[in-house]
């Protein structure tokens, strides 16, 4: 994750960061109780579960994932992908942030993975 604009810098109003995915993975299935997600594909393609709904789009495509509607994303291709993201409101940040320390300080476990997660209200549903 690349931090580009962080709440400091949009008043709190939203956050807005890169991130990329290695080929055909991604990250589970997850619901957050704050945030909506607006996802952009730069380069390569991403899939989403949202709810029911299966979707796919490519570069220069865009998808809405509302708070409260759980939501995993996957790169379906050979080689890598790359996304960019914004959250509304800001602060999903410091959740990056705070799993970045732990992960430095050889602390990251699935224990605190979930701690941190239910802080920043995210719950991984699988």
């Amino acid at each position: 994750v690349t931090h580009k604009l962080t709440r400091q810098h949009t008043g709190g109003a939203y956050y807005l960061f890169e991130f990329a995915f290695d080929p055909e993975s991604g990250n589970g299935l997850h619901v957050h109780s704050y945030e909506d997600e607006v996802v952009y594909v730069l380069e390569g393609a991403i899939q989403i579960r949202l709810g029911n709904e299966k979707l796919q789009t490519i570069a220069g495509g865009v998808a809405h994932l509302p708070k409260r509607i759980p939501h995993a994303l996957y790169n379906p291709l050979k080689v890598p992908s790359r996304y960019s993201a914004i959250v509304i409101p800001g602060g999903m940040e410091d959740f990056f942030d705070e799993l970045n320390a732990a992960l430095e300080a050889n602390t990251l476990d699935d224990a605190m993975h979930k701690k941190i997660s239910r802080k920043y209200g995210i719950e991984w549903l699988e």
